[in-house]
């Protein structure tokens, strides 16, 4: 093959994997996942680990990405508009122990698929910890940040189990 054939076998080539790319959904994320009810999470928890929400939604659309989604992360989701958006909220987050009696954490999370406006399906799941590894070297916020990394993970699991979009 000369050098002008595999030009063009190579742009033949790069259109249609950016075709493909084009033809899959981009898929809307809330850039922070909201407390459902903060009336139910403990003052400790708000005041002291304000970056969970969005720690939530940055481990979902990490592993998202992995499982091959094509992601537009959004800090106002409209959950009504038109295409794919993935809702996602903390149910409830609970603390309790400390680093040297034994952490004993847990988030509980809700992931909601709409497709034009209209609720696909959902998800929920409940996450505990207790800190793991060097647990007695790490804070509340560390090891609840752990729960969510990992439900993160779970709702990219249902997403690919359930819904390839």
């Amino acid at each position: 093959m000369n050098i002008s054939g595999f030009k063009v076998v190579l742009a033949g080539t790069i259109l249609s994997i950016s075709s493909l790319a084009m033809a899959k959904d981009v898929i809307k994320i809330n850039s922070a996942a909201h407390y459902h009810d903060e009336k139910v999470i403990a003052a400790n928890i708000l005041s002291e680990c304000p970056n969970l929400g969005s720690q939530f939604s940055n481990s979902t659309q990490k592993f998202l990405s992995k499982y091959g989604y094509y992601i537009s992360s959004t800090s106002e989701l409209n959950p009504q508009s038109e295409g794919y958006s993935l809702k996602l909220s903390i149910l409830n987050a609970l603390s309790s122990g400390n680093a040297w009696l034994g952490h004993r954490k847990s988030v509980s999370i809700e992931a909601e698929l709409y497709n034009n406006g209209e609720l696909v399906d959902s998800f929920t799941n409940t996450r505990n910890s207790s800190g793991g590894f060097g647990a007695n070297f790490k804070n509340s916020c560390q090891v609840l940040q752990r729960c969510v990394h990992t439900l993160g993970n779970d709702v990219a699991k249902w997403m690919k189990k359930n819904h390839e979009i």
